[in-house]
């Protein structure tokens, strides 16, 4: 566990320092020495014709993280790691913290990989793909991972899933003093588990609003997202067809929240974050009802280890039931390159 954590904790400063390498003085779309004819091409643009820095109004480290490079096509990528608990941080198995407790989950790192390209001054298009691979930690990476949550007793799954394309809006802009972020995200499904449910396609919309307080290092805002279901004719997945058929299960249609969040930055790499999702809100398919989720509130460190590069280590738990052995540890990143 430590030799395969030191492995991506040195990859990640790895890519940090080429990111780091890159001259801050460049104009958008120029990379590093490599890239000499991209900046002159640049250079030689008529000043109405380049684009503005985004920078000059979106300050915080997360949300320039969040919107990806300003070169004009870049990589980019988002992944969550759901950990073990507090008290087993290193474990195979996490906790279900908000929900049954006697429910438990692999460990998995999952998110997006794909493309970013940068259309405006402050619009982004994006493109790609879902990525999730189980127990990244533990055993042989290339051999499936044995799932050791309640009642699976070891049996063999599928370490990697990649699935679910996406073709994603994002905006970043200043309005009214306060930095806001805008996205709009169009995914379709792919993986087994999922159709099989007869799950088809998902859009979703995101809004972060973000203001500091006065001239102090304290800042914080509210996060609002909204996703809508559809789905397809058929549910293959017989034994979850009949739960459904006999009215025992359903799947969900909106799922939207809002949360607040809390930032202290120490200096311009490190900042104290906590986010509060206590206003989290689910519409099942087949009812008109509306009902919370079980709140949780995440407490971390957020790390701008570049301008592009951004992570948040961070401690989940319900603030109904605050108990070592019902946390997930987690590390949230999202990486831009070129």
């Amino acid at each position: 566990m430590k030799q395969n954590l030191s492995l991506l904790i040195a990859a990640l400063t790895f890519s940090a320092m080429q990111a780091g390498a890159q001259s801050s003085s460049a104009k958008i779309g120029a990379a590093s020495s490599t890239n000499t004819s991209t900046s002159k091409i640049e250079d030689l643009k008529k000043p109405t014709e380049k684009l503005k820095d985004v920078d000059d109004e979106i300050t915080d480290a997360r949300l320039r993280a969040t919107l990806g490079s300003k070169s004009k096509w870049s990589f980019k990528s988002a992944f969550t790691y759901s950990g073990g608990s507090l008290q087993e941080p290193g474990s195979s198995v996490r906790p279900s913290y908000r929900f049954n407790p006697d429910k438990e989950e692999m460990a998995k790192l999952s998110g997006t990989v794909g493309v970013n390209v940068r259309i405006t001054d402050r619009d982004n298009l994006s493109f790609g793909t879902g990525l999730a691979i189980i127990d990244p930690f533990h055993g042989n990476i290339t051999a499936n991972a044995k799932n050791y949550a309640n009642g699976a007793k070891g049996k063999e799954m599928g370490r990697y899933n990649v699935a679910t394309p996406y073709l994603g809006w994002s905006r970043g802009y200043k309005a009214v003093g306060l930095q806001m972020t805008s996205g709009v995200t169009a995914s379709y499904y792919t993986s087994e588990a999922t159709t099989k449910r007869g799950y088809f396609a998902n859009l979703g919309l995101s809004q972060v609003v973000l203001g500091n307080f006065g001239t102090t290092k304290w800042n914080g805002g509210l996060s609002f997202s909204l996703s809508k279901d559809f789905y397809g004719n058929s549910m293959t997945d017989e034994k979850f067809a009949a739960q459904y058929n006999a009215g025992d299960a359903d799947r969900d249609d909106l799922v939207g929240g809002v949360y607040p969040f809390l930032q202290y930055s120490f200096n311009d790499r490190y900042s104290f974050r906590t986010v509060f999702g206590y206003g989290e809100f689910v519409k099942s398919e087949r009812s008109s009802d509306i009902v919370q989720a079980e709140p949780y509130q995440s407490i971390g460190i957020g790390i701008s280890l570049t301008r592009d590069i951004y992570m948040y280590p961070n401690v989940q738990f319900t603030p109904k039931d605050i108990r070592d052995d019902r946390t997930n540890v987690g590390l949230t990143t999202n990486l831009n390159l070129f």
